[in-house]
């Protein structure tokens, strides 16, 4: 007699499967899809998800299929597994370093996957990102949980859909995903890794980002680890090739209008060190006929080599699209194009057979010292230019998990900045209640290069000694100085770009 685990089904989790094959989802069982470092099918995690089938395995993690045994809902897991840190698994399940040497760098990566996830949540119910529901460290390493999403990812849908369907989608997605973008922006983040394959239609037309953050978790390993970087050449702007603290929304901006360029010219946007020694690329109306020539003006802005030339905001970026773009220019049911499934039968994306060729785009790793350019990165980023000012925000978690979260913003000079939890405030703070909706503001004073600031708020706003703001009065800061939202748990820090 079949044992549990023979009838039961990896993908849909029902006891159906008879000769390798369910009878209800249609999945059929490959040995050969089976990674050797990926946790076997039908083990338990958190003590309440159920593992089912893999659903592969990147740079930095492995995805797999999932059973919440508390709800009965499906939903994906993310593993945090390095594949240039971790050479296997013990026979529990537990991740095995390549070597003690690696610890630094593992730990550190891991510290960041969980407060990607932390941040994350504060997102749900934003329908363009991926609602991630869970995260918890097993197995010497990090899970987080997100939503099962049918469908396919862009360069699929491209494959699968004649120009015109595919122009109207990538119109659709610029808009959707930019303004989802700006959400995420507003928390002082950035994805740092928008590309076709990040970025998902579900079978019923929404358009869904993924893998939030997952490569910008990585892009700094410690100091005596060889300050590697990881990236997607393609989609990647050239500040991404450095260590410098000087990525922002401009970078998600060329990254989307980067995602946008292949999808509706089938070419691949040229790499940033191309550009960097003087190559150039064809402007998208050469390439693509749909492509109007005011539109292809924007994408040239959102894909300047300098990121001062960028747009500074998703919302300049979507205002600017506004202008160029009609409605009935990106008017497609997409759901009415998508392939339906079995019931509850398929996985996130549709597997790839050993048949199709793999076109898809990699991570790839550049130590930082191989971006040599003659005069260095300055020449670049031309001195002359205004200098920004910034905003960093560190969480102090160390009570409830022992580790650190950072956020950062771009503050506009000679413009008043509204700190609060409120979902209008320039700069959103968590979810406490003991953070007003308006807390505080700050200006930045771009000739004087200072910043005043301002407490709002009913639980107080601090100075860098501790001592409470007056309520209504404006105090200076410099460079580098420092304030205190509540209490040293949310620390502030302002700075100008060197």
């Amino acid at each position: 007699m079949a044992t549990l685990e023979e009838k039961l089904c990896p993908v849909c989790f029902r006891e159906a499967m008879e000769g390798g094959k369910c009878q209800n989802c249609g999945y059929v069982s490959d040995e050969a899809s089976v990674g050797k470092n990926y946790l076997r099918s039908f083990s338990i995690l958190n003590t309440k998800y159920l593992l089912g089938k893999s659903l592969g395995q990147g740079g930095f993690g492995i995805t797999y299929l999932a059973k919440n045994m508390l709800n009965g809902s499906r939903c994906c897991i993310k593993e945090y597994f390095p594949s240039n840190l971790i050479q296997g698994r013990m026979p529990d399940g537990t991740v095995a370093l390549t070597g003690e040497e690696n610890r630094c760098e593992f730990e550190d990566g891991k510290q960041r996957f969980i407060e990607e996830a932390r941040t994350l949540q504060e997102l749900r119910g934003n329908v363009s990102v991926v609602d991630i529901q869970d995260f918890f460290e097993e197995n010497g390493t990090a899970y987080f949980v997100m939503e099962l999403i049918e469908g396919c990812n862009l360069r699929t849908f491209k494959k699968e859909h004649n120009e015109e369907q595919t122009f109207k989608m990538a119109l659709q997605m610029l808009l959707l995903i930019g303004s989802a973008l700006a959400e995420v922006h507003r928390f002082g983040m950035i994805h740092g890794d928008i590309s076709p394959e990040n970025i998902l239609i579900t079978q019923n037309g929404e358009i869904k980002l993924i893998d939030f953050g997952a490569a910008r978790s990585f892009r700094q390993s410690s100091a005596k680890q060889g300050r590697k970087i990881y990236l997607k050449p393609n989609y990647a702007p050239y500040e991404q090739y450095t260590l410098k603290p000087c990525q922002g929304p401009w970078t998600d901006i060329y990254a989307l209008a980067s995602t946008f360029y292949f999808i509706v010219s089938g070419q691949k946007m040229l790499d940033a060190l191309s550009r960097a020694k003087g190559g150039a690329y064809l402007p998208l109306w050469k390439l693509a006929p749909a492509v109007s020539k005011p539109l292809s003006d924007v994408m040239d802005h959102a894909l300047a080599f300098d990121y001062h030339d960028r747009y500074r905001s998703m919302m300049d970026f979507l205002s600017a699209l506004e202008q160029v773009v009609e409605p009935e220019e990106y008017d497609i049911d997409l759901g009415a194009l998508m392939p339906k499934s079995r019931a509850s039968g398929t996985a996130v994306v549709r597997p790839k057979t050993a048949a199709v060729h793999d076109d898809s785009e990699k991570v790839c790793s550049v130590e930082e010292q191989d971006v040599q350019e003659p005069r260095g990165l300055a020449a670049f980023f031309h001195p002359k230019k205004r200098k920004m000012a910034y905003l960093e925000l560190t969480i102090d978690y160390r009570e409830t998990a022992g580790c650190f979260s950072k956020r950062r913003w771009l503050l506009e000079p000679n413009c008043t900045i509204k700190i609060g939890r409120s979902a209008t405030s320039d700069v959103m703070m968590p979810a406490n209640n003991r953070i007003s909706r308006n807390h505080c503001e700050i200006f930045y004073n771009e000739k004087r290069k200072d910043f005043t600031i301002r407490d709002l708020s009913k639980f107080g706003t601090l100075l860098s000694n501790g001592e409470p703001m007056k309520k209504g009065k404006q105090y200076t800061l410099r460079d580098g100085d420092s304030f205190y939202v509540l209490s040293p748990e949310y620390k502030f820090k302002v700075v100008i770009e060197t």
